[in-house]
């Protein structure tokens, strides 16, 4: 059963609002859903069932523990467990800007999948593209997975996973990388260790050590 929220003071009277969150989003104003600050763009519809909102004309998206702003053209919440958007672009708060035909934020588990067209620009990525790509919010790490393609610099591999905190990244092979002096390739058992410095490589390595590697490795996986 689903209601637009323009009608639900109509259709459901007062005795029920204290059931319902959507009474705030009149006027685009925003309103928190299960710890996401949201700002419809048009009409919102609730299923009484679910518990699910439909936000066919989407909106604005923040998450302002994990860092994150997300404005699609059209989402679907799920409170407390999953925001679905479609047309997104999600920025963070180191600076990263993450576009995508669909993107799926699992709030249990603090993951941003993106699928679609993906592509991610920051300070040290140009034009990085991959089927697929996951943002792991607490830990602010980010794997692209699938076959992964970057304008600056300019690389390709199997995978590739870095850290927003850090200006850390390792490329998984078969790969190739290059920019000034950096010249790399490998076969599929291949490792890239990048070191930034601004959009600059400034130190790589084609055997990474146990410990560098191991923070990268769970998000291979």
């Amino acid at each position: 059963m689903k209601f637009s929220s323009s009608l639900l003071g109509t259709a459901l009277g007062t005795a029920t609002l204290g059931l319902l969150t959507l009474s705030p989003f009149t006027g685009a104003q925003a309103v928190n859903f299960g710890g996401l600050n949201v700002t419809p763009r048009g009409p919102q519809n609730l299923n009484l069932e679910t518990g699910v909102t439909e936000l066919p004309q989407g909106g604005t998206a923040t998450d302002s523990k994990g860092g994150l702003k997300l404005v699609a053209g059209a989402m679907t919440l799920n409170p407390g467990k999953v925001l679905t958007a479609q047309n997104a672009v999600l920025t963070t708060k180191q600076g990263g800007t993450l576009r995508a035909a669909q993107v799926v934020y699992d709030l249990k588990s603090s993951t941003v999948t993106a699928t679609g067209g993906v592509t991610y620009n920051d300070a040290r990525f140009k034009n990085l593209s991959a089927p697929r790509v996951i943002l792991n919010v607490n830990s602010a790490f980010v794997t692209a997975l699938g076959g992964v393609k970057a304008d600056g610099p300019a690389l390709s591999g199997a995978a590739l996973v870095f850290d927003l905190n850090t200006m850390q990244a390792v490329l998984t092979g078969p790969y190739t990388a290059k920019q000034g002096t950096l010249n790399a390739s490998a076969d599929a058992a291949g490792r890239l260790l990048l070191v930034f410095g601004g959009n600059q490589v400034v130190r790589s390595s084609t055997s990474p050590d146990a410990a560098t590697l191991g923070r990268f490795t769970p998000y291979l996986k």
